[in-house]
């Protein structure tokens, strides 16, 4: 059997006196699709953050890959293989759409430039706006330029995807354009981490539900599992609150 793809093995993170992550483990195999949920400050984000290399974390070990994730890693190298989409974009607002999706590839990867607009109008289609290739994000709606950062992250063609909270800056109108894309991709077999609190793709896409709280991994169920019989009791009240009936 392959290695995991993503193998965090007890990994800690403190900042000064705060723990972001305390002794946090899991793995994610090639075409896994794994939902992150938790409280506000339970360590979600800086977890996708220290698998990307941009955390640096005090204890444990991360691999992607194979490649071990520390201070001395080619982090350039390894980004290639990863894509990362953010909660606010993070488009360059004087480059075009196809200008931020080129960049990468032509300047990280060496690709020919006619090839690099080629990719770039493709991953445009597959993500419902290449109609949009030619204007600037602050001309496009927020659904629309989340869209075209992931178009930004796929044009890489990395091996593993992360979300953070990629709707969270959305109104409720575009959250499921959004979404149906993420789904997509999960369903054409990406492996992807996705930190959300979106239960209803959760539901939809996940193989595997992550619950953290305190900056640890509390509950890791199938998603069946999760929804209908969690484990542990903090698990049972989070989603108590966070799906609640009137």
């Amino acid at each position: 059997m392959p290695d995991p793809i993503v193998r965090v093995e007890d990994v800690g993170l403190r900042f000064d006196k705060f723990t972001a992550l305390d002794g946090v483990s899991l793995s994610v195999e090639t075409g896994q699709c794994i939902v992150i949920c938790g409280p506000s400050g339970s360590g979600k984000s800086t977890l996708l953050r220290c698998i990307n290399g941009l955390e640096r974390f005090q204890a444990g070990e991360v691999f992607v890959d194979g490649v071990r994730v520390r201070d001395n890693t080619d982090l350039p190298k390894l980004r290639r293989g990863i894509g990362m989409v953010f909660q606010h974009f993070e488009l360059y607002p004087h480059m075009t759409v196809l200008e931020n999706i080129t960049l990468a590839p032509i300047r990280a990867k060496g690709v020919p430039r006619a090839q690099a607009e080629k990719l770039a109008r493709d991953y445009l289609e597959r993500v419902g706006i290449a109609d949009q290739a030619d204007k600037y994000p602050g001309r496009l709606s927020g659904g629309q330029q989340q869209r075209a950062a992931i178009a930004r992250a796929l044009a890489l063609e990395p091996k593993v995807m992360l979300f953070d909270e990629p709707t969270s800056a959305l109104d409720p109108e575009m959250i499921a354009e959004v979404l149906y894309v993420m789904r997509d991709l999960a369903r054409g077999g990406m492996t992807m981490l996705v930190v959300t609190h979106e239960m209803g793709f959760a539901r939809e896409v996940a193989d595997e539900v992550i619950f953290m709280d305190r900056g640890r991994v509390v509950e890791r169920s199938g998603v069946k599992e999760f929804f209908t019989a969690p484990r542990a009791d903090r698990t049972k009240e989070f989603l108590n609150k966070i799906l609640v009936k009137f």
